[in-house]
Order: structure tokens, then C-alpha cells, then sequence
């Protein structure tokens, strides 16, 4: 590929990265999962992953001519559009309930207890343990202490089953929102073939944006673990996105 054919098809690789990082930087159900993830500091790469997985299926969907399809079908449009109508309301419902009786998020830091109490929840035994042996005497069993480098390795095993525990969630607002397949499947095919032949340069470049997107703001949510600790600033949270999420259901259900 010579420099006169590589330039116009990084062009277009930038503007296919330029659209999708527009399209899902805007404040929906995959960004706050994933930014709740983030704090939370446990299943952020499992969350992280699927969203990938979802765009590395929804976005060559689009592009390969769904978008035609719907063309031919406008009463798939309107069935994406009320379902994701729906789909916005239930989710702003859970984050209104939540107002009442917020929680706060909570990271993944070493418990504050001394060592010897991380010994003892681990089931290890210290240095002096008495057993007893034949003829009234005892003799000492030495085992070895944890250490604050061993820590990682516990919390890892710790929270293991809780990163398995997002995957439903991360699931649900990657393939059970209407809204997903419309911008995902209807828009992003429509942009997309737009660029005909290089279509699929396009493509390309809205994955390599979503792989940035998703990965900064998930790892980079753990700098906000401090300030969303909090109750009172989840129940304000919690109630700026109900009140957003019904406002992207009126927007969609006026069209």
C-alpha cells in the first residue's frame, strides 16, 4: 500500500474513531455500569470485555447492511425505538428506588486489621503454636505469617465470585437494550456505508475507539473511588440519572 492510498484510509479510520468515541461517550446504562465497575475496583476487565464483544458483533452488523434491512422494515425501527422507550424507564426506575436508601460503592482495600487478624480470617496459624507430644512435654510448630505481599493474592481469590456477579448486568445493557442495536446496528450501518468503499476502514476505526473508551473510563473510574465512597453523594447520583434516562426515553418516543 503506497503513501497516497494508506492517508485517505487512515482518514477514514480516524473519522469511523471520531464518530463512535461521540456516539458512546454521551451518558447511557453501559457508561454507568462500567463507571460503577471502575469504583467498585472488582469485574471491571469481565464488564469491559463484553461491551467490546458486543460492538465487535453490533458495529460489522451495521456495516455489513442491516441498516438496507431497515430500510425495507420501518416497522423494525419502531419496535427498536418503543422497546428502547421501555428499556430507559425500567432502568431509570432502579436508580429512582435507589434515592431513598442509597449505598455507597466500596473499593477493594486491604481490610484496616493487623496482620495477625489477616492470618487468622485466612485460616493460617502464627509463629508459636503449642501442640502437644508424648510425656507431658510440648513442642512449638512455626508456620509461616502472611505477608503485605501476599495480600494481592487474597483479595484476588476474594473477589473472584463478585466479578463473575457483573456479568448479567454487563450482559443486560450490551444485548437486552433496544437503544444499543438502534445506534449500534441502524445508525452506525447508515454512517458507515456512507464511506463506501472504505466502509469497513470505518468500522475498524469505531472499534479501536470503543477498546479506548471502554478501557480508559472503566480502569480510570478508580480514581473516583474516594469521593463516590459517599451515600449521600450516590443518592444525588442516583437521582441525576433517573431523571436523565427519562429524558432520553421522552427524546426517543418523540423521535
Amino acid at each position: 500500500m503506497t503513501y497516497d492510498s494508506l492517508l485517505p484510509a487512515l482518514r477514514i479510520a480516524l473519522a469511523g474513531m471520531v464518530f463512535q468515541l461521540s456516539v458512546i461517550a454521551a451518558v447511557g446504562p453501559q457508561n454507568i455500569v462500567l463507571l460503577k465497575q471502575g469504583v467498585k475496583r472488582w469485574g471491571v476487565g469481565l464488564v469491559i470485555s463484553v461491551f467490546i464483544v458486543g460492538d465487535l458483533i453490533l458495529l460489522p452488523a451495521g456495516t455489513a447492511g442491516v441498516a438496507v434491512v431497515t430500510d425495507r422494515l420501518p416497522v423494525l425501527i419502531e419496535i427498536l425505538r418503543w422497546g428502547g422507550v421501555a428499556y430507559l424507564l425500567w432502568f431509570a426506575s432502579t436508580y429512582l428506588r435507589d434515592v431513598r436508601h442509597p449505598t455507597a460503592i466500596e473499593g477493594v482495600e486491604p481490610p484496616s486489621g493487623s496482620m495477625q487478624d489477616e492470618a487468622q480470617d485466612a485460616g493460617s496459624a502464627l509463629p508459636g503454636d503449642v501442640l502437644p507430644t508424648g510425656g507431658g512435654q510440648v513442642a512449638t510448630k512455626t508456620r509461616p505469617v502472611p505477608t503485605r505481599q501476599d495480600a494481592p493474592r487474597r483479595l484476588l481469590r476474594l473477589h473472584r465470585p463478585r466479578a463473575v456477579s457483573a456479568l448479567p448486568t454487563a450482559l443486560a445493557v450490551t444485548f437486552l437494550n433496544p437503544a444499543a442495536y438502534v445506534d449500534g446496528i441502524v445508525v452506525f450501518g447508515t454512517m458507515a456505508n456512507q464511506y463506501d468503499p472504505g466502509k469497513w476502514v470505518f468500522t475498524a476505526g469505531a472499534l479501536v475507539g470503543s477498546v479506548l473508551f471502554f478501557v480508559v473510563v472503566g480502569y480510570g473510574a478508580r480514581l473516583l473511588s474516594r469521593p463516590l465512597s459517599s451515600p449521600g453523594v450516590w443518592r444525588w447520583i442516583n437521582l441525576g440519572i433517573g431523571l436523565l434516562m427519562i429524558g432520553m426515553a421522552a427524546r426517543l418516543a418523540l423521535g
